[in-house]
């Protein structure tokens, strides 16, 4: 029987939850003791430090809002909610992941803390608007309804391991099916779409499967931003229809957001 990837001095203090060596060198996920209301399980992070145990989300609870239409970051109140809930926990949220960091005696508490951190943030999913489509995810709605094509709204897109994404499209053309995020305007909605295609990438859509429409033009974007997402998906801009109209029915390739430096 091969070794536990878990800090024996927490074997005794955590033998109620499944222990997996995690990605990154000496952590540990910790699944198989809580659910979310939809039935996906729940995944705790965990990494011992010297004589400290430090944990996180993964970043699952923000890519979770997200899906659901809800911002953590902006004036709204599930933003007000989240904050107050981290600080009610003693969390903190550092680059979209909750965490913790408590003495190595309090590992299974902070543990303890983070699942029920994401178990109560999850319910503000149930504040995002009913109607929360962007002006620019009516247009493009109108637009393929006009050019006829074949799409589904707000598809629910399941990846390898059970969990699921809903894109702004499902595009059904003869020949393939693509997957599109449309972005209105915030750096927020970009990283969100930069998540949801490196997700679909993963679920075995080609590259030509993908599409991330963006509002205006390139130049409305941070450059380095739109260079990454243009590594995991073409982009699209909807001052230029044209050529989204000609990769979605013709396949032709889009043309990079930013040109590469000589």
């Amino acid at each position: 029987m091969s070794a536990s990837p878990l800090d024996p001095r927490l074997t005794e203090d955590l033998r109620c939850w499944h222990i997996a060596p995690a990605g990154r060198p000496g952590s540990v996920a910790l699944t198989g003791r809580s659910y979310f209301a939809d039935g996906d399980g729940l995944t705790v992070l965990l990494r011992v430090s010297g004589d400290d145990a430090l944990a996180s989300d993964g970043g699952t609870m923000v890519s979770r809002l997200a899906d659901a239409g809800v911002d953590v970051w902006g004036p709204t109140r599930a933003a007000t909610a989240w904050t107050e809930t981290l600080s009610a926990f003693r969390l903190s949220e550092v680059d979209g992941r909750i965490v913790g960091r408590r003495p190595l005696q309090q590992a299974a508490t902070l543990v303890s803390d983070i699942s029920s951190a994401m178990l109560t943030t999850d319910g503000l999913r149930w504040l995002a608007a009913p109607d929360r489509d962007s002006k620019l995810v009516r247009q493009f709605y109108a637009y393929l309804d006009d050019a006829r094509i074949a799409y589904d709204r707000r598809p629910t897109v399941e990846l390898p391991r059970g969990a699921t994404v809903r894109p702004t499209a499902r595009v059904n053309l003869p020949k393939r099916t693509v997957l599109v995020q449309a972005v209105g305007g915030s750096e927020q909605g970009l990283e969100h779409a930069l998540s949801l295609v490196q997700r679909i990438e993963r679920a075995d859509y080609a590259f030509d499967q993908r599409l991330v429409l963006l509002k205006g033009n390139p130049q409305a974007w941070p450059a380095d931003h739109l260079d990454l997402l243009a590594d995991h998906t073409p982009v699209g801009f909807s001052d230029r229809m044209d050529a989204v109209t000609r990769f979605l029915k013709e396949g032709t390739p889009l043309e990079r957001p930013v040109t590469s430096e000589p």
